[in-house]
């Protein structure tokens, strides 16, 4: 059988937003050269990459929904832009067993992902206070 992949190469500056939060996409990346940063909403960095490493995966695998980081070149990045068709498709030809461990752990992610973006918003309120703003028991 002959895999066909839908990939675009694409050229990214230091500091180029490759997708921000909100966007409709389910497109998959790999990183050629370069690097790229993985953000949150309100700026935690979720992950730093390099060559070979993959991301956008969690809407490629989940489908179409709003991106929910974004993602950020660190310095002049080459990536291939993967349809998710062809992701689509490889997952639906692997073992049911597997397509479901791989969905599950995207899921799970996906949830850590938030739960840590929640407990950094507490920390950041909390170190903004000053001792005096801290009531004492």
């Amino acid at each position: 059988m002959k895999f066909v992949m839908n990939m675009v190469r694409k050229s990214f500056k230091k500091g180029d937003v490759i997708f921000d939060i909100s966007e409709k996409s389910d497109d998959l990346y790999l990183i050629n050269a370069g690097m790229a940063q993985i953000e949150s909403s309100e700026g935690m960095v979720l992950a730093t990459l390099a060559k070979g490493e993959m991301f956008g995966e969690m809407a490629s695998i989940l489908g179409e929904r709003e991106r929910t980081a974004r993602a950020v070149a660190l310095k002049p990045a080459v990536i291939d832009v993967i349809d998710s068709k062809t992701m689509q498709r490889r997952l639906g030809e692997a073992d049911p067993v597997l397509r479901a461990l791989v969905r599950n752990l995207t899921i799970r992610l996906a949830d850590a992902n938030e739960l840590n973006e929640r407990q950094w918003q507490m920390l950041k309120i909390y170190n903004s206070l000053s001792p005096g703003d801290i009531r004492q028991p």
